[in-house]
């Protein structure tokens, strides 16, 4: 899959969000944020058989199709399955890895210590996240729509 191939498959924010396969889900990114975008990225080039669909927040309707509000997404990622089922942080980015490689990574938080472990580092990248290094944020390519 090529790059452009891969950057495609950030769907337009005009598309229903609903739209996922059963075994999918709807990942929530902060479409201004370098970091992020190479972090989506990154888990959709893993996506080989198409079970996610990332939309950045700030594309038109995002929000409203999504039911989350503007604070809500830009504190955190949020992963929206195709049941309606809802995590945040960094549930909601390891489930949107498990759900592309196919492995049940959400176990891990069954493990005593890792949630809050995962929540803080999440927290802090999340508070840092403009200053780490990424890719030219999504919502400031030339081919994609963002209200931002």
């Amino acid at each position: 899959m090529t790059r452009s191939e891969r950057h495609a498959m950030v769907i337009g924010p005009e598309e229903q969000v609903l739209g996922v396969p059963g075994s999918g889900g709807v990942l929530v990114f902060d479409g201004l944020c370098g970091f992020c975008t190479r972090a989506v990225y990154a888990v959709q080039r893993w996506d080989r058989r198409g079970r996610i669909r990332a939309l950045p927040l700030q594309g038109s309707r995002v929000l409203e199709l999504t039911g989350l509000t503007r604070e809500e997404a830009l504190r955190e990622a949020w992963w929206i399955r195709a049941d309606g089922a809802r995590l945040r942080g960094a549930e909601a980015m390891t489930a949107a890895l498990a759900t592309a490689v196919g492995i049940p990574l959400l176990q891990l938080f069954r493990i005593p210590g890792v949630r809050p472990l995962a929540a803080r580092g999440y927290r802090w990248v999340a508070a840092h996240r403009y200053m780490l290094r990424g890719v030219q944020p999504h919502c400031t390519r030339p081919s994609t729509r963002c209200d931002a």
